[in-house]
Order: structure tokens, then sequence, then C-alpha cells
């Protein structure tokens, strides 16, 4: 193997702890205003943040979360290194929205803590989606299928489509399935389109959605079914995530009907 050059060096990933530690201490700069990012915020912008809850400042929210000084010196472990992530991505987005509009004095450490916690979330393989009418940013696992979904879909359904691929939602069964019954409920409108060009997948999906405990209580009662009762959490989970991807398949081949009928429309344009 070669010497290694300075900028190979460089660009090397480094552990995580160091990036988190590295983004505390860039959070920490007088960067904007002559204040820090946590100051701005709490001072021009959380009074009015809709998804703030009963919170009143940057230190309750960490000391909630538990990404306080004293937990980063420590070394945040799994999801908690997500969540503070998450957490500054939010101050960020806050700030450039409320505050920076109107303001332009920020120095170059605000731009280096916005580009380094854009890069330690793409190297986690997550991504951060702002979803402006509930004025949050929810980081979640990088899907092709689910942001091209969440893209032609009004903005409620669009962050459920998009906050099942949440890091906290996972093994949490519950929330899984009230987001598929969500989905379900704008599946039913496009079953006889859907039908015409798959029938096979239309077909699945109101299988998965009836027999797999997702719409009705498959594991006691009139419509049990003993294989679903005996599933652990595990398989169940596994399915629910199945169901979700098919489901998104058929929304985006909904969405292929409408563009292939663009297209003949042009078509017919052309040809006279």
């Amino acid at each position: 193997m070669g010497r290694k050059n300075i900028f190979d060096i460089m660009n090397e990933k480094n552990d995580v702890d160091y990036q988190i530690k590295k983004i505390d201490d860039l959070l920490s700069e007088m960067s904007v205003d002559d204040g820090t990012l946590e100051d701005i915020i709490d001072e021009y912008c959380i009074k009015s943040w809709k998804a703030r809850g009963r919170y009143t400042s940057c230190e309750e929210i960490r000391n909630k979360l538990q990404i306080t000084d004293f937990f980063i010196k420590n070394g945040l472990k799994g999801n908690k290194i997500l969540l503070y992530l998450e957490y500054v991505s939010n101050l960020i987005w806050l700030c450039n929205e409320r505050f920076i509009e109107k303001q332009s004095d920020y120095d170059d450490e605000y731009e280096y803590l916005q580009e380094n916690v854009l890069g330690l979330i793409e190297d986690l393989g997550y991504e951060a989606k702002v979803f402006e009418d509930e004025e949050k940013v929810l980081l979640v696992e990088k899907n092709a299928a689910a942001t091209a979904v969440a893209e032609i879909m009004e903005p409620l359904i669009s962050c459920k489509v998009i906050e099942y691929n949440h890091f906290l939602l996972e093994g949490n069964i519950e929330e899984k399935r009230n987001i598929l019954l969500a989905l379900a409920d704008k599946f039913e409108p496009i079953r006889p389109e859907l039908k015409k060009i798959n029938s096979n997948l239309e077909k699945n999906i109101g299988y998965l959605l009836n027999k797999m405990n997702i719409r009705h209580n498959n594991k006691d009662g009139k419509m049990a079914s003993g294989y679903v009762a005996n599933l652990s959490s595990e398989e169940l989970e596994k399915w629910y995530d199945e169901t979700y991807q098919i489901l998104l398949l058929a929304f985006l081949e909904k969405e292929n009907i409408e563009r292939n009928k663009k297209i003949d429309e042009l078509k017919k344009k052309i040809e006279g």
C-alpha cells in the first residue's frame, strides 16, 4: 500500500466521538450575532417554535434528551448520537428560518457547524428531512422510495411516510401499525387503477393489511390466525416493514400512471 498524503488522511472518517465533540465545540462558539446558536434560539426563536412542546430553553431540552456536556464528554452511544444530531439540526433550521434571514452577521464557525452536522449524518447513513408545516427536522435512514413518495403526498401523510424510518420507531410495533393504517387509507382510492396494471401487487397489499394484524385483530377473536398469533414481535415487525415497502411501490406505480397519461397527451399534441 502506498503512502497516504495529507488529504487522504484528512478525508478519512474520524471516529464518531471525535466528531460529536467537534460539533459541540462549534455549537459553543459565539458564531451568530455575537452569541452561540443556543443563545440565539433561546432569545429569538424558541417561544414561537411550534414543535417545542412546553420546553422553554435549549438547556431544558438537552437535559430531557440526556445530551448535555456531561453525557457528551463520556461519549454518546447508539440512539443518543442520532438524538443529538437531530437536536442540533432543529436548532440550525430554526436559526436559518427565523433569524439568519433577517440578519447576516454570522461567522465561519456557524458554516463549519452546519457542514459537520450534515457530514456526520451522511456518514451514519441517515438524512435530515424538514417538515415545514410542523416546524421540525427528523433524521431518518436513507430510503429513496420513501423520499419519492413523500414528495407526492400532502404534508401530514408525507411526514408519516418519512417518520416510519425514524430510528426511534425500531421495535415500536404499535406506532408502525398506526402509520400503516394511515397509508392504507390512501391506498384504497388507488386500488382500481393499480389492479389494472399490477393486480398481484394490489392483492398482496390488501392481503397483508387484512391478515397481518394491521386493519384487524388477527391474534385473537373471530378474525384470529394461529400463525399470526404465534409470530414474535420481531417477526411481525419484519412483515410490517415489508408492507410499508410495497405500499410505497404502489404509490409510485400510481404516480407513474399519471406520468404516462401526461406523456400520452404530449404525444397527441406533437403528432397532431
